[in-house]
């Protein structure tokens, strides 16, 4: 991924800041940002919740954050407790937070590309996007 974010330039774009390492490496040093989106693929909810909860010091106030919302994928019943957990966790950090449903193509989840494979991207007929505006309390 690094080679290809060079060879395309991104190292050269202005107000692009590339972090190379894991994201628990460098979260420290990083921002602030304008907006941030977080795969969560291959993460645990615990090392989404350790993440979240460094946004108010790594995002301006005014920005977006989203990630990809792969909680529960498999029941809509606990995929819709996930996200109004992850709301209600977000709230107390400052955020208003959204889920906004987009349709999942069926040709999509039946591409042969996903036969044998058990984490499958989608599940569902819609994805639910989150977005997360940071809105800090002044004290």
């Amino acid at each position: 991924v690094y080679k290809k974010m060079i060879s395309d330039g991104w190292d050269k774009k202005q107000g692009v800041k590339i972090l190379f390492g894991r994201w628990q490496d460098v979260i420290d040093t990083a921002g602030p940002f304008d907006g941030i989106f977080f795969d969560t693929y291959g993460e645990h909810y615990g090392d989404l919740r350790i993440f979240q909860n460094k946004l108010p010091k790594i995002l301006r106030p005014g920005g977006i954050y989203s990630f990809f919302n792969g909680l529960c994928p498999g029941n809509i019943f606990f995929h819709g407790v996930a996200c109004q957990i992850v709301q209600l966790e977000l709230e107390n950090l400052g955020f208003q937070t959204e889920f906004h449903p987009i349709p999942v193509d069926s040709k999509v989840k039946e591409d042969t590309t996903w036969e044998g494979v058990k984490n499958k991207y989608w599940h569902m007929d819609s994805y639910y996007l989150p977005v997360a505006l940071f809105k800090p309390q002044s004290k």
